[in-house]
């Protein structure tokens, strides 16, 4: 059946909501909300077949909020298209004064001292935000409450006209100006997304939506004090993608309580693992008795009594203290604005560790279920004597050319990250050649200095190639790169239709044309000493000229085999006989003795860094090779900077 989601807040007791009656209408009804993920596309025929209306969709995830006849519901869920059916569950406010929490946070001594969020968008999932307040300037927002089934739900679009939201949004970026209180981060772009109406209620269904606008509109982090006590895959995949898109996300631990410091009571959405849980202290950094705890509490930050605005229509001064972990989160939620705004190029992951290891450490020694790492700090470091980064980029035809034109005196060489996989380690020169196809490519370079890497130093930048387009790669498999050199080597090609096929498997006529084409052996066809390739075979002249230069022999019968597809052994043969690789080492791989055919020739790739063999330490060598494959072995041979 369909509950609310609820927003569990204090203002000085603990405030306890009920559900709005329209859902109980609803249920009376025989119809329910229910939240489906689909298992690759939203399947609209089917939603029609079962005379469903959809509420929400959320397209960067495939799934939907629907209203649904409960008869249905099972006929949904045994669907093959349906990947899961969760009922749309409650969620609620979490919530008390600021000034103090400045001190305790170290804000006063952050490095540098003029840090405010600038620019840093934050959305603030909650119940909206009061735009007239004199002490707040919102960038922008959206109300995202369910009008099909209250109509009017968003008549003032995301205005509060419930408090909780004004008063996070004032602890994240109240104006430095002459009256009321300072924000942590007074710069920050502050977005309104109103998922709970003027009770503090909503639903899962409706923080969904906020969460989906976020990604949509390009949002860097979001705070979420509001809980839910039961767990919704749809919400933990949506959150999970915003997270993969670069979001940080904060969110307050619940005010389940603590008595004995053992429990393990932290709601959703906090409880998720790409969600900062944040617990809440008082002024002596004790957690306070109504904060939840548990394994899962990342960071903790002051809760208790805090200050901060409030809408004028509902407290004419315009402020109010109120008491929770819905406190604490936004406290960590301006920290991190702040640490972006000074580290500009760090992935949403890195500002996340920032915050772990910058943490004041509080109750037992390290992480803990009451304080986590510990209190959230203002990051110290020094900036000074470092240089700012700068890459210029080209993009010709599938060639991409970086040059690096600053790095920190500090550094000696750099490590360089595709996707995040390593390509390039302590490589010191300035001039680097990569390879793309159409679309984007994400790098992170990190300098090294003899402390290791440089983290705070880490630049991370996108290139966009134009050119070639090929509609069956892309620049995010872990072969691309390779492929891409031999396709502007003009060693790989296509077919009529651009498509390289990377998962077919390759032949040895295949193999033997692409080694040839890399070696610069003549493309003229011609007789052959195999009595299986003739003349007219595409493959003729290369493999005849890889016969006479002794790189392969055939088999005993005088054939070939062309069309036979290629194992690892014997591309490993033939390309240590192509290269002319001489230097062995005692490499070995658990699967390859003296009894397999082309052993040495496995231990001089292996020596040459052209195979590293299986994460099992196996070779096998006798598996089939793919075109994609063949590609990183052929392209790491002939080019010693992609290994």
């Amino acid at each position: 059946m369909k509950k609310n989601v609820w927003l569990s807040t204090l203002f000085f007791l603990l405030f306890v909501l009920l559900p709005v009656t329209t859902f109980a209408e609803q249920e009376s009804t025989g119809v329910s909300r229910q939240n489906v993920m689909f298992k690759n596309e939203i399947d609209y025929d089917l939603l029609q077949e079962l005379d469903s209306s959809i509420i929400y969709e959320y397209k960067s995830i495939d799934a939907v909020t629907i209203n649904l006849s409960n008869d249905k519901i099972i006929q949904l869920k045994n669907s093959p298209s349906v990947k899961s059916v969760y009922d749309d569950r409650s969620v609620q406010v979490s919530s008390q004064k600021t000034p103090w929490s400045h001190q305790n946070l170290n804000i006063p001594n952050k490095v540098p001292s003029d840090l405010t969020g600038d620019g840093i968008k934050i959305a603030i999932i909650d119940s909206g935000i009061d735009s007239t307040h004199p002490d707040l300037s919102i960038a922008g927002g959206v109300c995202v409450l369910d009008i099909s089934e209250k109509p009017d739900a968003c008549k003032n679009s995301y205005r509060d006209e419930f408090g909780h939201g004004t008063h996070v949004a004032g602890i994240i970026g109240a104006q430095d100006n002459n009256i009321g209180y300072v924000g942590i981060a007074p710069k920050a772009k502050l977005y309104a997304v109103k998922a709970l109406n003027e009770e503090g209620e909503g639903s899962s269904s409706s923080l969904l939506a906020g969460i989906e606008w976020s990604i949509q509109h390009g949002i860097d982090i979001i705070n979420l004090s509001l809980n839910t006590p039961e767990e919704d895959p749809t919400m933990k995949a949506l959150l999970d993608k915003a997270y993969e898109k670069g979001i940080l996300i904060v969110a307050a631990a619940g005010n389940e309580g603590n008595i004995t410091g053992k429990e393990q009571n932290v709601l959703y959405p906090a409880k998720f693992s790409s969600v900062i849980a944040v617990s809440a202290t008082n002024k002596n950094n004790r957690i306070i008795s109504y904060s939840s705890v548990g394994k899962e509490v990342e960071l903790s930050a002051p809760g208790d009594a805090i200050a901060s605005t409030y809408p004028i229509s509902i407290n004419k001064t315009g402020y109010e203290t109120l008491t929770g972990t819905s406190m604490a989160a936004p406290h960590v939620t301006a920290l991190a604005a702040l640490y972006m705004e000074k580290y500009p190029n760090y992935t949403n992951k890195q500002i996340r560790q920032k915050l772990q290891d910058n943490a004041k450490d509080l109750g037992a020694v390290g992480r803990d279920a009451l304080y986590g790492y510990g209190l959230a700090q203002v990051d110290r470091s020094s900036l000074n004597g470092l240089e700012t980064k700068v890459i210029t980029e080209q993009s010709v035809d599938g060639q991409i050319t970086l040059t690096i034109t600053s790095l920190p005196l500090e550094a000696e060489s750099y490590n360089l990250y595709r996707f995040g996989r390593l390509i390039l380690e302590n490589e010191t020169s300035n001039l680097i050649e990569d390879y793309g196809k159409e679309g984007e490519i994400l790098y992170q370079l990190v300098p090294v200095s003899r402390g290791g890497e440089m983290l705070d130093q880490t630049y991370t930048f996108t290139v966009k190639p134009q050119t070639p387009i090929i509609p069956d790669l892309n620049n995010e498999a872990w072969y691309s790169r390779n492929v891409m050199y031999l396709h502007k080597s003009k060693i790989i090609q296509g077919n009529l239709n651009g498509l390289i096929m990377p998962n077919k498997l390759v032949t040895r006529a295949e193999a033997v044309s692409m080694l040839g084409r890399a070696l610069g052996y003549s493309q003229n066809k011609s007789e052959t000493v195999f009595k299986d390739v003739s003349a007219q075979s595409f493959a003729s002249g290369y493999i005849q000229q890889a016969y006479e230069k002794g790189i392969l022999q055939g088999f005993p019968d005088r054939t070939f085999r062309p069309d036979q597809n290629v194992t690892r052994a014997e591309m490993a043969i033939l390309l240590s006989k192509a290269y002319k690789l001489s230097t062995s080492s005692a490499l070995t791989f658990k699967d390859v003795s003296s009894n397999v055919t082309g052993n040495q020739a496995i231990n001089l790739i292996a020596t040459a860094g052209i195979t590293q063999g299986y994460e099992d330490g196996t070779f096998r060598p006798y598996a089939l090779m793919s075109r994609s494959n063949y590609a990183v072995f052929l392209s790491k041979a002939n080019n010693s900077k992609l290994k």
